[in-house]
């Protein structure tokens, strides 16, 4: 319990620091997974697809932080950015490996 709510205390750093209402809202449906894991069949579409979008918008970004922002700053957003957007895929590929065996 206390370590859930130590990594809940720290994406909510990380979105005060970013500054980034897509990657509040992605944070916001990792933390209801974590919470309740069960997504329902009917259910899982959408949110693969919510969840695809903001992972293809991070990973846009983070390429901007890489090519034309330069400095600490920016290498601080690029490695959330890119950090998150891949850890959003491998939970889309859980989602849909979920919802294809009902799991």
């Amino acid at each position: 319990m206390l370590e859930t709510i130590s990594e809940i205390t720290e994406l909510n750093e990380i979105s005060e620091y970013m500054q980034d209402p897509d990657l509040d809202s992605a944070m916001e449906l990792i933390i209801k997974l974590i919470s309740k894991p069960d997504v329902p069949a009917a259910k899982a579409p959408e949110v693969i697809t919510r969840l695809q979008a903001i992972a293809a918008k991070l990973a846009i970004m983070s390429r901007y932080y890489t090519t034309f922002e330069k400095g600490p700053e920016a290498s601080k957003k690029k490695n959330v950015y890119y950090t998150t957007a891949e850890a959003i895929n491998k939970l889309v590929d859980a989602l849909k490996y979920n919802a294809r065996f009902g799991l």
